[in-house]
């Protein structure tokens, strides 16, 4: 869904970046590969040991990735952004995206508790797009702090 809904908000795109190579890190993945042929797909994640396994995984699956070593190389490289982890960090700067156009689907935060990006990336969005409005502001943690920061604008929330 995150991938069809990337086509609607963003547009067209050549390259996707995902953080997070867990079991959903590793769906999203797949499924890229097979919604947009001939992609660019970055990946990362902290744990080498996962990074080895998700590799051995796409190899067995003909599926071409290109593993970076920061989140930093992930948006210097990639148009659209996925985050998919169990941070409780964040971990996503501005610094790191502010340089051009990018599409972020923060995907991992769930709970008010687990938060992947910094309020001034919520600041600075042009769009917050999310499924249900009253549960995202109660939910996610990226929304509930920028929210308590006085980083929230509510007119650029849509569904």
């Amino acid at each position: 869904l995150s991938i069809l809904a990337t086509d609607y908000i963003y547009g067209d795109f050549s390259s996707l970046g995902v953080i997070g190579l867990g079991k959903y890190g590793l769906a999203i993945v797949e499924i890229a590969s097979q919604l947009r042929k001939g992609i660019k797909i970055n990946i990362f994640t902290p744990s080498q040991q996962r990074m080895e396994k998700a590799l051995a995984i796409f190899r067995s699956e003909g599926i071409d990735v290109s593993p970076k070593d920061s989140i930093k190389k992930i948006c210097e490289e990639s148009e659209v952004i996925t985050t998919i982890t169990k941070a409780k960090d964040p971990f996503l700067k501005l610094e790191y995206v502010n340089h051009k156009r990018i599409h972020i689907n923060a995907m991992g935060s769930n709970i008010p508790e687990k938060i992947e990006i910094f309020p001034e990336v919520i600041k600075a969005s042009n769009l917050i797009v999310v499924e249900e409005l009253e549960q995202s502001l109660k939910e996610s943690g990226e929304l509930v702090i920028a929210k308590k920061m006085g980083m929230l604008d509510m007119s650029k929330i849509t569904l």
